[in-house]
Formats: C-alpha cells, structure tokens, sequence
C-alpha cells in the first residue's frame, strides 16, 4: 500500500511544483524510519568521540612539539658552554696581538717624531751659525772699506806726542764681536712695520745687524731707522724705549740680539 501511495504522489507532483512539495511532506510524515532516533545518537557519540580524539592528538602534538624544542635548547646550550673556553681564549689572544701591535705603532711614531724633530733642530742651528758667519763678513767687510776711504780721503796728521796708551786686551776684543742681547720687544705696528723694542743694556745704534729671536720668529736684518718719541735718532742707550723698522712680523717678548756693529 506505501508503495502505492509513493506512485501517486509522484504523478501528481510532476503537475505542478506546490503540488509536489506537499506530496514529499506528506509522504515523509506518514511514513517514518524505523529506529531513527536511534541512529541519530549513534552519529551524535561517534561525532563526539572523534571531536575528544582531535583535541587529545593535538594537546599531544603540542606537547611533544614544546619538549623537542626544550631538549634542542639544552642541546644548543651545552654545545655553547663547551665552546665558551675556547672562544674565551681566542679572544683574549686576539687582544694582546691587537695591543701589542698598536704599541709597536706608537712607538714608531715617537721614534720617527723624535728623529724629525732632531733634524729640525739640527738644521735651524746650522742655518743660525751661518747666517751669524755671512752677518760677521759683511761687517768686517764694511768696517774694512770704511777704514780705506778715510785713510785715502783724510791729509796726513802731524805727529803729535801721543801718551801712552795700553793695547785692547784679546777679552774686550772677543766681546765686541760675539753676539749680545739687548733688549726685547714690546709692541709691534703691523701697519708702519715697526717694532718698540726695550733696550735693557749695550747700545743700539743705526747700520748695526739685529738678530730677532722668539717661539715663532728667527730672522736677521740690518737697523736703518731709529725713532724715540717720534723723532729719528742715531743711536739708543740702555733704558730707552724706542721704534725700529721691521722687515718682518714680530712678537711681543721677542729678544733682539746685536750681532755686529
């Protein structure tokens, strides 16, 4: 008879799609399964197991997951610690080489600082001992022609009785051509040219060569001008303050050395 009632719902259905949709909704409540409820508990627990199974293979996946990766750390950490000596000592080696060679650097470079220095100072010497020698010839020179002019120009004197006189003795006559300091400047006038130089002892007069001597100066010239309060002079005396022209820049404190006169 179900079977029957199957074939006309069907016919009918294919009439229209409202006729079909009740006939399928009639036929399904007519005519239930035997022990669907049944097999609907069946699926629910056979659903629930396998949801326990998943979380449990992944719980236990986790869990191996975190104890490899612990056992790798313990394996990474001893691994260091048995190279740490080694390493230790690498680079405590690599430090004395390293400051061993900056040792060896430094004092290469003092010694080659030292030696140029040397040089220098060697070389500033000689080049004073001849500008003094060139400085003692012009004089002498000058001092020579001086005397042959006046002989040759001058009548000749009538001899008079002279009284005794005592020679030079060889001392003053080193004195008179050794280098002697006479005083130190003051003040310099970069747009004149001038320097006011203190004159401490001897005499200073014009024609005489001059050796300025400082921390940063060191030349020789010949004194054509003297000035004291604005006037021109010959000659300076010690305790005198006066102006000379300059051929070069001076410094305050500067020494000035009469070399010849």
């Amino acid at each position: 008879m179900a079977a029957r009632k199957k074939k006309t719902t069907r016919k009918t259905a294919r009439r229209g799609n409202v006729k079909k949709k009740t006939a399928r909704k009639t036929v399904r409540k007519k005519a239930p399964r035997r022990g669907a409820r049944k097999a609907a508990a069946k699926k629910k627990t056979l659903r629930r197991k396998k949801a326990t199974t998943r979380k449990t293979t992944r719980k236990k996946s986790t869990r191996k997951k975190a104890t490899r990766k612990k056992t790798a750390r313990k394996k990474t950490a001893k691994k260091k610690a048995s190279r740490k000596p080694a390493t230790r000592k690498k680079t405590v080696r690599k430090k004395a080489t390293r400051k061993k060679a900056t040792r060896r650097k430094t004092a290469r470079k003092s010694s080659r600082k030292k030696a140029a220095s040397k040089k220098s100072t060697r070389r500033k010497v000689a080049t004073r001992k001849k500008a003094l020698a060139t400085a003692r010839r012009t004089a002498s020179k000058k001092t020579a022609r001086r005397k042959t002019t006046t002989r040759a120009a001058a009548p000749k004197p009538v001899r008079k009785p002279v009284p005794a006189t005592k020679a030079p003795t060889p001392a003053t006559s080193l004195a008179a051509r050794l280098p002697e300091r006479i005083g130190q400047v003051t003040h310099y006038f970069a747009g004149a040219g001038a320097a006011i130089v203190d004159v401490e002892q001897g005499e200073l007069r014009r024609g005489d060569t001059i050796h300025v001597r400082g921390h940063t100066t060191d030349f020789y010239q010949r004194v054509e001008r003297i000035e004291a309060d604005h006037i021109e002079v010959t000659s300076a005396r010690a305790g005198q303050r006066v102006g000379v022209q300059v051929s070069q820049r001076v410094r305050e404190g500067d020494d000035v050395i009469r070399v010849s006169g």
